[in-house]
């Protein structure tokens, strides 16, 4: 994407060489930098790899992971070892013992809707991480866009401080020789000492840019970054909410999540009710004698569910839980819907914006500002009429600026809320 304002430095070639006879020192533009920093791209693979927050949403679904793959398995089996007497009425005590090993077995389909569970909590953790990922794409994105706004107003107030003194030469110049007024000479002089303020302003702006860029990456605030090279390409054509409304829904992160967990609070909820149907027990052992053979045993135990209060709690907070979920999912599309809907109405009428100061208002002033300066060249009108016109395209140029920075912020959220690029 491209700016489309008129460029200072042309502004400052004709400006300098129809008053003064001087042509302003511009330095040729540099390559194109591939280092951090130059394209919203490289920041936005660097900042995958480094972000701590990225990393511990991996980490959680990877826990998540990790419980999934145990989920549905039996529990650990039960080894008893008991010491008895053989039955008889007289002689000498002898001794027999039990060795026995005994396993739960949940009936019912429980292994299964414990597996369920679990799975839906990973996929849920998934989303998380997704979404995690996808807002912090979205806030370098917006970081970036400010950098490359503030670098590129760097570049326009330099152009601006390099005409105004050559013009404040010219002009003290010509004073000099009896062809000039003092009033145009004082007036030059403000305006190199006005750029020089802003420069001072503009470049703590971008100090804060970089920390900004700097801290979502995980790095040290004042490393440095290469300069940007190019925004990100805006769309273009006006975008329509319907259409996205159906990527957001099959994309978002977010409402991936939410069906997760209702589909992991929907199989709870199952698993609450089959609390109250039986498991059974079985079991397996050997019984060595003292003065007999070794003998062999085998046993089933059924769990009788009797205990009602704990089951129906449990009941009660599977079917909360479910609700809940639901509502979750519901509040989360509503949001999405809405703030969707003022992305894409924001993004739209920048770009109408920008069609509009880049197509009319920037080329009427610069129509305006070459008529004052070709009337001051003949001898009519002041130096400050036309500076003021300098200053108004100026102003045209840092709002372009502005409204492309809203463009880009918009088109960040636009691409967050649906779940990837457009």
């Amino acid at each position: 994407m491209t700016c489309g304002w008129i460029s200072p430095a042309g502004r400052a070639v004709a400006f300098a060489a129809a008053l003064f006879g001087t042509t302003p020192g511009l330095a040729a533009p540099g390559p194109e930098s591939d280092r951090l920093g130059a394209t919203a791209d490289g920041l936005i693979a660097a900042g995958r790899a480094l972000s701590p927050t990225l990393r511990a949403a991996s980490l959680m679904t990877t826990a998540a992971s990790a419980k999934a793959d145990a989920a549905g398995s039996l529990d650990d089996p039960t080894f008893t070892a008991t010491s008895d007497e053989v039955d008889r009425t007289t002689g000498p005590r002898i001794n027999k013992t039990y060795l026995t090993v005994t396993q739960e077995f949940p009936l019912w389909g429980k292994r299964d809707l414990r597996r369920s569970v679990a799975l839906a909590a990973l996929d849920a953790a998934r989303g998380n991480e997704r979404a995690a990922r996808d807002e912090l794409d979205e806030r370098i994105k917006i970081a970036f866009a400010r950098y490359y706004a503030v670098t590129q107003a760097l570049t326009v107030n330099r152009e601006v401080a390099h005409l105004a003194r050559q013009m404040t030469a010219a002009a003290v110049r010509r004073y000099g020789q009896g062809a000039g007024d003092e009033s145009g000479a004082i007036l030059t002089q403000v305006e190199e000492t006005r750029t020089a303020a802003e420069q001072i302003r503009l470049e703590a702006v971008r100090s804060t840019a970089v920390a900004r860029l700097n801290a979502l990456l995980a790095r040290p605030t004042g490393t440095p970054l290469a300069n940007p090279a190019h925004a990100r390409k805006l769309p273009a054509t006006d975008l329509t909410v319907v259409a996205l409304l159906d990527r957001a829904h099959a994309s978002n992160p977010r409402l991936y999540a939410d069906a997760a967990a209702i589909r992991g609070a929907g199989n709870e909820r199952q698993l609450a009710e089959r609390a109250w149907y039986p498991d059974i027990v079985l079991g397996a052992g050997a019984i060595q004698r003292d003065n007999g053979p070794t003998g062999f045993m085998a046993s089933i135990a059924i769990k009788i569910p009797l205990q009602r209060g704990p089951k129906e709690a449990s009941e009660r907070e599977a079917a909360a839980r479910l609700s809940a979920a639901e509502r979750n999912l519901d509040a989360a599309s509503a949001e999405i819907e809405g703030d969707l809907a003022e992305a894409v109405a924001n993004l739209n009428a920048a770009r109408h914006t920008q069609a509009l100061l880049r197509g009319r208002l920037l080329p009427q002033q610069q129509s305006a500002w070459r008529s004052l300066l070709a009337g001051y060249g003949q001898g009519r009108g002041d130096l400050a009429s036309v500076l003021d016109a300098e200053h108004r395209m100026h102003n045209t140029n840092l709002e372009l600026l502005r409204v492309e920075t809203d463009a880009q912020t918009a088109l960040a959220a636009v691409e967050r809320l649906i779940g990837g690029e457009l």
